[in-house]
């Protein structure tokens, strides 16, 4: 079996309920003895580029870090002992395979399988779909 030493599980602020896939990125991190990085990338095509001139991003920010916070915590309160957390924006899936996972020698990433609809996996793609097909490392898909 492998042995891995930074697992990265991403967590969606946008309302999506992500415990599954956080609850198995904790049992890996506390079997391997791993580091856990808990990451949120936030998606700001949608959102002016400049803060100043949009509240909304601005909330949003605070919530992906408040979110941060409260998994960081479940996961200490689960047993995991190094737990980081990992706030960036830009294309969840770009940011993750080609940044954070290098960037962090992430060597095995959870991530969770939503129920998008067709349209939306054709306009978009699922940002699972394009993890599993870019990452470089494992990636494990928890329904």
């Amino acid at each position: 079996m492998r042995s891995y030493q930074n697992i990265l599980v991403g967590i969606d602020v946008h309302g999506q309920e992500w415990d599954k896939p956080f609850e198995q990125a904790c049992v890996y991190a506390m079997n391997h003895d791993a580091t856990l990085h808990i990451a949120t990338v936030l998606n700001t095509k949608t959102y002016t580029t400049q803060e100043r001139f949009d509240p909304k991003l601005k909330e949003l920010k605070k919530h992906a870090y408040e979110m941060l916070e409260k998994y960081q915590q479940k996961a200490k309160d689960k047993g995991v002992s190094q737990v980081k957390t990992i706030f960036d924006t830009g294309s969840p899936k770009a940011r993750i395979t080609r940044h954070l996972a290098p960037q962090h020698d992430i060597d095995l990433i959870v991530v969770g399988a939503n129920q998008a609809n067709k349209a939306e996996k054709f306009i978009l793609g699922s940002v699972a779909d394009g993890i599993i097909r870019e990452a470089r490392c494992d990636v494990v898909t928890v329904k």
